[in-house]
This record gives C-alpha cells, structure tokens and sequence, in this order.
C-alpha cells in the first residue's frame, strides 16, 4: 500500500513540474520583439553544443512521451492540485531572489505564502494564500543577479535544464541542494518527490526552447544562445532602469 502510494506521488509530481513548464517556460518568444546587438560570452561552446545534443535527445525520446502519457493518465484536477504543490514548494527560491532584489516585503510575503499553503493548503495543494489575498511575488535568479549589480556570467547550457548564466546556475544548485538537504530532515519522500519535481519541470521547459533555426543561422544552437542571450539583456536592462 505504502509503495502504490508512493509511486503515486511521483507521478504526481512529475506531472505537475510537465503542467508548470507549459504554463511559465523558461526563455519567452522573441520573435515579435525588436532585434538587439548580442554579443555571446561563450568560453564553454564545445561543451555546450554536446549537451545541446543531449537535450535535444531527451525531449524527443524521453520528455514528450512522459508528458503526453501522464497527461492522459491523470485527470485535470489532479494536475492543477501537482501544479500548486510545485508553486508551493517555488516559495523558498522566491525569498532569497526577493531579497537579493532589494524586496523585503516581496520576501516576506513568498514566506507568509508558503507558510499559510503548506498547512491550510495541506502542503500545498490548494492555493489558500491566494484565496486569502498574498499574491506571489516571483523574481528569477537572474534578475536578482542584475539587480545586486553582479554578472551573470558566461552562457552554458546544463543537462536537462537548458541554457543559462554560470552564475545564476551555481545559486540556483546551491539553493536547490540546501532545500533537499533540510527537507530530509522532515521526510525522506518529501525530499524525494521535490527533487523529482524540480528535475521534471527543468527538462519540460526544454520543450519550449527553439529547435527551428532561424532561416538566416543554420545553426540552432547558435539560435538558441542568442535567444537567450536577448532574454538576459532584456532581464537585465529592465532591473538596471
């Protein structure tokens, strides 16, 4: 009874991290925004175009037929219930990123909102702090970064997540390992479920990456570098004003 339960929330949670990544992907479309001057800091291009490769094999055979099977397994009130949780358990990232922003009250209230949906939510399943008004204040690594003043560093990609800055990233796995660590203490399962929740919705929003070149770069990992190189000048030009 105790392992059908069990793999019963696994399946919840990768569920839910496919249904977050569908709702709020990682890179946005740039295709209908003005063309921008980039110029790549990319010391790492052998590195990256291998695990370019990687991703794209793994959303191809491993991460559309996941999603496409769960989402006809798991009816659509099971999936906006694993949708909270994973909003649930984004709440701690939001306060170091808020205060990192210069928020404190942006902080307090991802605090408050995880507090109050980790007990009246029953760990997060419905949104009560919405319901009661604490609307979520979400700020990314990387806008944090630029905020603080500091470089986001030079573009790689990361297995399984997709493109990103060295040192966005390095935050992002330090937060991640110090959150799994602590959730240990609470409950084995917990910590596990979180740690598949993360990894699922990370590869999920490789789906939304482009895998089209643009029909004047051949390349699309050159495609994809600038896109997201855009994605952060737009980041950063828009906390630095």
């Amino acid at each position: 009874m105790l392992k059908r339960a069990f793999v019963g929330l696994i399946l919840l949670m990768v569920q839910c991290g496919l249904t977050m990544a569908e709702i709020s992907p990682v890179l946005p479309d740039t295709a209908a925004s003005p063309v921008m001057s980039v110029v790549a800091d990319d010391p790492y291009e052998t590195f990256n175009r291998q695990v370019f490769n990687f991703n794209a094999w793994l959303v191809r055979e491993v991460v559309n037929p996941t999603a496409d099977w769960l989402g006809w397994l798991l009816p659509l009130p099971i999936q906006q219930a694993g949708y909270n949780v994973y909003n649930n358990l984004t709440e701690p990232e939001f306060i170091v990123t808020n205060l990192f922003d210069g928020n404190s009250e942006g902080a307090i209230r991802s605090g408050q909102r995880f507090a109050i949906n980790s007990t009246l939510g029953i760990a997060g399943i419905w949104d009560a702090a919405s319901w009661m008004g604490y609307e979520r204040r979400e700020v990314e690594f990387i806008e944090s970064l630029c905020a603080a003043g500091w470089d986001p560093g030079a573009f790689i990609v990361l297995p399984a997540i997709g493109p990103a800055s060295v040192y966005p990233a390095v935050m992002v796995t330090g937060f991640f390992a110090v959150e799994w660590y602590a959730l240990s203490f609470i409950s084995s399962t917990l910590a596990t479920a979180d740690l598949v929740v993360d990894l699922s919705a990370s590869a999920a929003s490789l789906r939304h990456t482009r895998e089209v070149p643009d029909e004047r770069n051949p390349d699309p990992y050159v495609v994809q570098r600038e896109e997201f190189m855009r994605y952060l000048e737009t980041r950063c030009l828009h906390r630095s004003l």
